[in-house]
């Protein structure tokens, strides 16, 4: 019976009408499965450098996001702040020794609320990232922590290095808040009705929108390479709110110290659309 079976199964998805657009959470989980085997293969080929479009390869035709049209309410959406870190010792501490200190060390925070239009793929996801330096002498963003709620994108994160674990969060466009399964606080970020004094005296992640690109692990089966996350192109925001945030993160939180007492800082809130690039993840050794 197995010597019949056709060797394009985990490609062709001969019982899903639509990967993209999976009808149930077992399709997810398969199409999931799938896409963990085929970067475990990339991973794991030391002669490929680079995977673009998760292994689909540069897109033909890039779509102009600047000339269509969104519904209202459409597109991810959530809160990012960026300041300079209270204790630079934690920070080097924090980071791991892929990693050197960049320049200008800088703590970014973002919640975000994955808002697709199908629920099936929905989540919430946050980042607590460290402005770095490569192997290969490049800044990148080196992902500390990233709480996430969905046990499948804690699952897949985890394979590449993500360093997730399960919480309670909320996203709103007034605030956001991270909540341990205990009930302790992990963080909170408040949009407050200060408008920012200058754009100056924000700190804008590379990539802009959304403050997600550029990111970086360290692959859990060979601690000698880092895996780089990041898109081409330009991302849209359809909806922008440039205002002080005011940053809570819970006492016995390892990254806590980063955060000066009662720490206000420029940031924002963005409801956003991106896909208008190439995405690519790159092995840096």
């Amino acid at each position: 019976m197995l010597e019949t079976a056709s060797s394009n199964v985990v490609t062709d998805f001969p019982w899903i009408s639509s990967p993209g657009n999976p009808e149930t959470r077992e399709q997810y989980a398969y199409t999931s499965g799938v896409l963990v085997q085929r970067l475990r293969n990339f991973f794991n080929d030391d002669s490929l450098t680079e995977l673009v479009n998760w292994g689909a390869g540069p897109r033909k035709k890039l779509p102009d996001l600047s000339k269509m049209e969104f519904k209202d309410g459409v597109g991810v959406f959530g809160l990012y702040v960026a300041l300079e870190p209270a204790d630079l010792g934690l920070y080097r501490a924090l980071l791991p020794e892929n990693f050197s200190m960049p320049e200008r060390p800088i703590l970014s925070l973002v919640n975000l609320d994955y808002n697709q239009p199908n629920p099936i793929v929905r989540y919430k996801e946050g980042m607590v990232m460290l402005n770095a330096v490569a192997a290969d002498g490049g800044e990148t963003w080196y992902v500390h922590s990233m709480p996430v709620e969905d046990w499948l994108m804690l699952i897949m994160g985890h394979d590449w290095g993500f360093r997730k674990d399960l919480f309670d969060m909320t996203v709103t466009r007034e605030g956001t808040t991270v909540m341990r399964k205990n009930g302790d606080l992990y963080m909170s970020l408040e949009l407050t009705e200060d408008a920012w004094p200058s754009d100056a005296d924000a700190i804008v992640p590379e990539g802009g929108t959304g403050g997600t690109n550029n990111m970086s692990v360290v692959y859990p089966s060979d601690p000698n390479m880092v895996l780089q996350f990041s898109s081409g192109g330009e991302a849209r925001a359809l909806d922008q709110d440039k205002r002080m945030v005011k940053i809570a993160v819970g006492e016995d939180v390892d990254w806590a110290g980063l955060v000066p007492e009662a720490a206000v800082a420029p940031g924002l809130y963005q409801r956003f659309v991106g896909g208008a690039g190439d995405s690519c993840i790159k092995k840096i050794v």
